[in-house]
């Protein structure tokens, strides 16, 4: 599974989770450029997102995401590392 097609997936996944079937995102995206990103749809996303990868985030990974790129940047670790191991 390559970066993007990770991303297009995380888009549909945050399609739903803001229950805005046009939201467009980008890896710049922030809480602050999506109606009704707060601290429970934070949650919702990271719950979805471990859900669909079959990962756990760490909590420096959760904490330390400023955006919707770093997110996906910790998304294709656990997936590099699942592949290597």
């Amino acid at each position: 599974m390559d970066r993007r097609e990770v991303f297009e997936k995380m888009t549909d996944i945050c399609r739903d989770v803001f229950d805005e079937s046009d939201l467009v995102i980008t890896d710049e995206s922030t809480a602050a450029d999506v109606l009704g990103w707060d601290s429970l749809t934070h949650l919702s996303l990271i719950n979805e997102l471990e859900q669909e990868y079959g990962i756990a985030f760490t909590l420096d990974e959760v904490t330390g995401s400023k955006n919707i790129g770093d997110l996906l940047d910790a998304i294709m670790k656990h997936i590099e590392k699942r592949q290597v191991g």
